[in-house]
This record gives C-alpha cells, structure tokens and sequence, in this order.
C-alpha cells in the first residue's frame, strides 16, 4: 500500500520555489484548482496509474509517511504494485485549507477513506490529514511534498504518549488545589479525567479514595499502573476517550478535571455524574482569547448555578502544573447539593 499508515509529524513546507529556477512574478493560483490537483494525484495514486503520477511529480519530490521516500523510489514502487484495483476505493474529503503564492501553494485536508481489495473482510478505513505541497519553480505545478498524519483521538493518543514517555514539560506531584479539596472530604469514590500518568489518582488512592482514571494515552496508564503496584495502591484505570465516555449519574464523590480540555464539553455529564454532596475540582489555563478552549470568566459559575454550592472560583496568575512557567490560571471548586 502507498499509505504506510505510521504515526507521523507534519513537515511544514517554507518555500518550494527554487532559486535556480526561477519563475516571473504572478498572482497565486485558483484555490480551487490546487485542490483539484491535490484530489487528482491522489486518485492516480489510487489506480497504479504510473503516467499520470510520473506527470505530476516534481523532480525534488519527497514522500514522508514515518520514512522519507523520494520521487526515483515512490514511482518505482508504485509500477510494481499488483494491479488489482485502487487502494483506497472511497475518499470523503472534510476541512480542507490552500495556502498559496505565486510559485508555491500548500494543500491541507482531511479524508476519511475505505480501503479497496479486502471487501472479504470490509476493508481498512482511514482517517486523516493531508499535507501536500505544490510548487511551478519549473513551469507547470508539480508536486514536491507528500504527507500524511492520523487524525481524531489516535493522534491525540500518540502525542500524549510522547509526552509521558519523556517524563518532561510537567508537574509529577498532585494538583494543589485538588490535595487541598481532597484534604477537606471524606474519602468515596473518586474519578480523575485525563489522569495521564496517574500523579492526581495515585495522591488520592494514597488519602483512601476509591479511584477510577481514564485517559487516551496508554503510556500514561501504563506508568500509572506501575507506579500503583510499587507503592502498594490500587487504582482503576480506563484506556478512553474522554470527551465520548460514558460518566453515568450519582457515581462520583469526587470529580477531579485538572488540565484535562478535552473534557470540557462534558462537564454537564460530569455533574451529573457526582453524588449528592460530592465535589467537583476544576483547573486549567485562564482562557486570552475567546477562541481559546476555555470556559470563559463566570461561565463555569453559571452551569453550577442550581443545585451547587460554588467554594472556589478565581482567576490567579501562578506556575501551572503544564507547558509554561507563568500563566494565568483557572481554579474552580463546587460541591453538589
């Protein structure tokens, strides 16, 4: 298959333009004609169709998709192919952008794809990001990068678990906050959202709670449960999506979303979720701007209106448990009537 399919960093392109080829000044290209390009070439891909693609690669073309692979190999593989039918019978094209100027153009796209040749078994389906890069340093538009990258929770997954097998770029002791919340209440079950590498759970399983972590990132799960079965604790940890997990109602005693955005779209599931008298312990960065992914000032106030006793709700600048040494920080606490 063309599509190696590996977790993968996009390759910013800066300029694709060649110096040694230079090209009269012009207006960009029609947007609408490099993402037919981009559609195109894909499709030949598709079919094995050895022409086409040779046609509409540039000589300093690069495909990277977890290896390099450049123009003299890609159509080399692309000829030995079994011509058995296309490789991805279905693409369904979602979010796409153009960046262009004169010489150069940048395609980035979404498609959700079906696999074609394994209808025994229904097919691989895909999901993911394009980047494809344009550029006519030598006339016509070729092509000249090829990326691709998984898109939704996977790669959230994959990104996370970078993260906590570094061990860098975060707090490893509990939340402030959360061990002053928890120090106030007696121990019940407790649900940590987003627990990552466990450092709020473990706190709390060492305090007597009964607790479940869920995360997409399997590393940090990984390390969580290690860190349990060293220190003698016991912890549930689920392997899941926040943001589409089922929390269930009156489960809770002790709801802790510490840096944990993914899930604030659930916090009406969340509340549903914690018993009568149970806490909720909320922080996270204070949002800039209001495309930031952030409840804004009062507004996490306003869902805990009825039904809530609200104990913490501020805005302080101070060091966050994540990515930055200064910034100002949301810190809520509610109880459950």
């Amino acid at each position: 298959m063309h599509h190696s399919r590996g977790l993968l960093v996009v390759v910013v392109l800066g300029a694709c333009a060649s110096a040694a080829h230079p090209v009269p000044a012009s207006a960009p290209p029609d947007e609408a004609m490099i993402r037919q390009k981009s559609h195109d070439v894909l499709l030949a891909f598709d079919r094995g169709d050895v022409a086409a693609v040779t046609a509409m690669l540039g000589d300093n073309y690069v495909h990277f998709e977890g290896a390099v692979t450049d123009r003299e190999h890609e159509l080399a593989e692309l000829a030995a192919r079994p011509g058995d039918g296309p490789q991805i019978v279905k693409r369904t094209w979602s979010d796409e952008r153009v960046s262009s100027r004169a010489t150069d153009a940048v395609f980035i796209g979404r498609a959700r794809e079906h696999q074609g040749g394994n209808e025994k078994h229904g097919g691989y389906n895909f999901d993911g990001w394009y980047t494809l890069a344009w550029s006519r340093a030598s006339g016509d538009w070729k092509l000249v990068l090829w990326t691709w990258r998984i898109a939704g929770a996977a790669s959230q997954a994959s990104n996370w678990n970078q993260i906590y097998l570094h061990g860098t770029g975060f707090e490893h002791a509990p939340n402030h906050l959360l061990v002053q919340s928890a120090e106030a209440a007696k121990p019940g079950t407790a649900l940590d959202v987003a627990m990552g590498q466990g450092r709020n759970s473990l706190y709390l399983a060492s305090q007597g709670w009964r607790v479940t972590g869920i995360d997409i990132a399997d590393e940090g799960l990984s390390e969580a449960r290690a860190a349990a079965t060293a220190k003698g604790l016991t912890i549930d940890t689920i392997n899941a999506d926040v943001g589409t997990f089922d929390y269930g109602q009156d489960r809770y005693d002790l709801v802790a979303m510490i840096y944990a955005p993914s899930g604030i779209k659930r916090i009406p599931d969340l509340r549903r979720a914690t018993k009568p008298g149970g806490l909720f312990v909320y922080e996270y960065f204070a949002p800039i701007k209001s495309t930031d992914n952030a409840p804004a000032p009062g507004a996490l106030a306003a869902q805990f209106r009825d039904g809530w006793e609200i104990l913490v709700d501020t805005i302080v600048e101070d060091t966050p448990d994540w990515a930055l040494d200064r910034a100002k920080l949301q810190r809520f606490v509610a109880r459950k009537k």
